[in-house]
């Protein structure tokens, strides 16, 4: 539908055109010319599909998988993995603390590549995001072959939009950990110890400054909603959305990534001083404000066909879900949020932010990894077959 060209129209004029958008085009082209388009971008897709399904065919991939799995066998041969003691995490989990006492985090610089670290110890786990790693990708290839004595573990935060960087990821680490659901088929192609998904989190506040900051958090709200978002060129229906529901609320909008230059508190402060946050991921997957606006006390408003993916199963009744209707028309489901908000409390807000450190925080995420890595090698090693592990009974313990 046309009406979403142009983002800056007035809102009377967006109303207007949705009124009459669909009028035109059935007057213009028929019913059954409009459905004949349809049909033929079903078509398009239809063939995009199957040559991405064809190209996952080629035994190059095969070979690649084999070759990966067997190396995998000889390094857990040659050192014990059994007692993970040392993990070195990228700094995007420089907030991230471990929650056992046999277990030492060592938080790594952005640019360690430049001047990796020395006297690695046998047996150590590298826990690195793509974004830790992407920038200096060639000199993360080499360091990962130089020490074979340390288990690689890439957790990708983009793989529901980034396939090229997420195939290289795979393919040069020894265990890959998607944040999506979706992709994790096309991308277990590339390497054959694919664990989880586990999905992103809160990393920007540890979990001691959240507790500390708890009154800031407590404090009176605006009803918003919040949604700050920065604009990509690629997406381009995200970006009619968000320029649909930015001319109701002036808090939903485009943005740049000006945060990374704010403390933590004004970071946290911005967060905390609306009720509801407006989200609109690039693809699919959850992105990283859906947790921080629940372990920030807030409502999160969340597309429709998040209800159709596992994801959900975890984020408790707290969200509501908006549909195309919902971009175009937003305050009903607004003021539905607001009420939410409102009917919850105190008490209610408490909760989301205690269920948010429990469930969503870096820590929680790092330490479910590391269990998940030790229960995926005793596993190779005993060579078992059976499946023992589900995030989806994790999150509901």
């Amino acid at each position: 539908m046309a009406f979403f060209k142009n983002r800056y129209k007035p809102v009377s004029e967006w109303k207007k055109r949705l009124l009459t958008d669909v009028d035109k085009e059935l007057a213009h082209h028929g019913s059954g010319g409009l459905m004949n388009e349809i049909y033929q971008l079903i078509e398009k897709l239809a063939a995009t599909s199957g040559q991405f399904a064809s190209l996952l065919q080629d035994p190059l991939l095969d070979s690649l998988l084999f070759n990966k799995k067997n190396d995998l066998i000889k390094k857990l041969t040659a050192t014990d993995f059994s007692k993970i003691s040392t993990v070195y995490l990228g700094a995007h989990l420089v907030h991230a603390r471990s929650m056992s006492e046999d277990v030492h985090f060592v938080h790594l610089a952005s640019d360690f590549l430049h001047k990796p670290p020395a006297n690695i110890p046998k047996g150590a786990v590298f826990i690195l995001l793509n974004n830790d790693i992407g920038k200096d990708l060639p000199a993360y290839i080499d360091f990962y072959n130089k020490n074979p004595q340390a288990l690689f573990v890439i957790w990708d935060w983009d793989s529901q939009h980034w396939l090229q960087m997420s195939a290289l990821c795979a393919i040069h680490c020894d265990v890959y950990i998607s944040a999506s659901s979706e992709t994790v088929f096309a991308l277990s192609h590339f390497n054959p110890c694919v664990i989880g998904p586990v999905f992103a989190c809160v990393h920007q506040w540890s979990r001691t400054f959240v507790l500390n900051n708890l009154e800031l958090l407590l404090s009176e709200r605006a009803d918003g909603p919040f949604g700050m978002h920065v604009h990509y060129e690629k997406y381009a229906r995200r970006n009619r959305a968000i320029a649909s529901v930015m001319q109701h609320f002036p808090t939903v909008a485009f943005a740049n990534n000006d945060f990374k230059g704010r403390s933590d508190l004004e970071n946290l402060k911005e967060w905390g001083a609306y009720k509801t946050h407006w989200i609109m991921p690039v693809l699919g997957g959850v992105p990283i404000r859906v947790y921080n606006a629940l372990l920030t006390g807030g409502i999160p408003i969340l597309p429709a066909f998040y209800q159709n993916m596992p994801e959900v199963a975890y984020l408790g009744t707290s969200p509501l879900y908006y549909d195309l209707n919902g971009l175009v028309e937003p305050h009903e489901i607004a003021k539905s949020a607001i009420s939410v908000f409102n009917e919850n409390g105190e008490n209610g807000l408490i909760q989301r932010v205690l269920d948010g450190l429990a469930r969503h925080h870096a820590d929680t995420r790092c330490n479910d990894i590391l269990l998940r890595v030790q229960r995926a090698v005793d596993g190779i090693l005993r060579n078992d077959y059976a499946f023992h592990d589900s995030y989806l009974s994790t999150y509901h313990a």
